[in-house]
């Protein structure tokens, strides 16, 4: 039986525990105040002419493919995610020509170099267990001056963010998600991913190591703010 230690310690574990969750999880994100606007705010922000080629990663059921498919036309989506059965949520949701599902594990992606002219990974990449070594597939698979966008909790580096998001999740999110989903380990290991995931000028720094450029964090309005962030970089020519 997995624990949040050993969700923290060995990532790969990961994918096993949202199986487990994935008939309820979509239940569980309805209750949260503004799951959906938040992902179209964020597809929004990236400024698509609508024909693109687009990465999903990590897509779970569906929800942030939704979000893509809002700015997207005319493109054409790939959602990829390593739990199977969240997988098979959103293949059940999204039935339509222009979108392909594929299960496979974001650290090891097989795509041919410059694939794709858009990646978008929405609360995937503090999951990683190389943050860096991530970056740099996915920047091997992006096309040169392509985008990258992040939809992710990073706390502000201010002194109270991250007892702010303690308080949000252990007072909130657990107690709420646990109750509707009957997994305590899953949402307990995701609390404590974002208080351990990099601040953003570490992130920037790791982005550009990766080769991106003009990276930008953009907050969240109102509440979400000091918490959730829409990251963007273009990758270098």
């Amino acid at each position: 039986m997995n624990t949040t230690a050993s969700l923290l310690q060995n990532k790969s574990k990961v994918p096993s525990e949202f199986d487990s969750i994935a008939k309820r999880y979509d239940i569980a994100t309805w209750f949260s105040n503004g799951y959906m606007d938040d992902l179209n705010v964020s597809t929004s922000r990236i400024q698509l002419k609508g024909d693109e080629r687009l990465l999903d990663l990590c897509c779970g059921t569906g929800k942030s493919t939704l979000a893509c498919l809002n700015v997207l036309p005319n493109g054409k989506i790939t959602g990829v995610d390593n739990s199977f059965e969240m997988l098979e949520v959103a293949k059940q949701k999204i039935q339509i020509s222009n979108v392909n599902f594929i299960h496979a594990d974001a650290m090891q992606l097989n795509f041919k170099p410059e694939t794709f002219d858009v990646i978008f990974m929405a609360y995937g990449i503090r999951n990683m267990p190389d943050y860096e070594k991530c970056l740099s597939g996915l920047s091997r698979i992006l096309k040169q001056g392509g985008v990258i966008c992040f939809h992710e909790y990073v706390l502000d580096e201010a002194w109270w963010a991250k007892a702010y998001w303690a308080i949000l999740g252990y007072g909130f999110i657990i107690p709420f998600c646990t109750l509707l989903t009957g997994n305590f380990t899953i949402f307990n290991y995701l609390i404590k991913s974002v208080l351990n995931f990099p601040a953003p000028s570490n992130f920037k720094e790791m982005l550009q190591n990766a080769g991106f450029e003009q990276v930008d964090f953009i907050p969240l309005k109102g509440w979400r703010a000091p918490i959730l962030k829409t990251v963007i970089a273009k990758k270098g020519q």
